[in-house]
């Protein structure tokens, strides 16, 4: 699977995943649509969904002009997520002077095991960070997308709506059991991938 990263400039360098192979098209975190995302989505198979690790403003603030040029593609996130998508005080957008609600209907997931058309993947419900953040392990394609719960070296902040210090570190002891092979390839909200190896020498977190 092919993995194309947009990084949004405006607000805060959030990562864009767009995912493809022979089978179709997804999106990770659509934290802004520009022309330099149109432009690809041309040349891939067509988009069929997008799913959020969560909703705060700058992971979502692309998905009403991706539903408006698509209005066929669904949007799934946590279950325990949608309320930040529609409320601007929890997402974030607020702070930005920019208050911004998802017009969209979410289709809620829960912990396990999904499969959405031929792609399936594992939602590990990971809260802290928010309380429905969640990470997507695609475990045939060795792909782990972690949102904001880890961001490279570091963590994900804890001080914002639904944040909880006390359960990110309960989800970092989760993602500690896990057993991920050293050579899945690790997607972060923010910043550069690298492999779970190379995650568990740079984080101390999960070392």
């Amino acid at each position: 699977m092919k993995v194309k990263t947009f990084v949004c400039n405006e607000y805060f360098s959030c990562n864009v995943f767009v995912c493809s192979d022979e089978r179709g098209t997804f999106i990770v975190d659509a934290g802004y649509y520009e022309p330099e995302i149109e432009e690809y989505l041309k040349t891939v198979p067509p988009v069929q969904f997008i799913i959020q690790t969560h909703c705060h403003f700058d992971h979502i603030m692309g998905l009403n002009e991706l539903i408006k040029k698509y209005p066929e593609i669904k949007v799934y996130c946590h279950k325990e997520e949608i309320e930040l998508a529609k409320d601007p005080r929890k997402n974030g957008s607020v702070l930005m002077a920019a208050p911004y609600i998802a017009d969209c209907d979410f289709v809620p997931l829960g912990e396990g095991k999904n499969k959405i058309g031929d792609f399936e993947f594992e939602l590990i419900h990971t809260p802290g960070h928010t309380k429905g953040s969640c990470m997507y392990y695609f475990a045939d394609e060795k792909m782990l997308f972690t949102g904001d719960t880890i961001i490279g070296p570091s963590i994900g902040r804890t001080d914002l709506p639904t944040g909880s210090e006390a359960d990110i570190y309960s989800s970092l002891e989760k993602i500690k059991k896990t057993g991920f092979s050293d050579d899945i390839k690790c997607f972060f909200g923010h910043g550069s991938a690298y492999s779970f190896a190379d995650l568990r020498s740079f984080n101390p977190y999960i070392s």
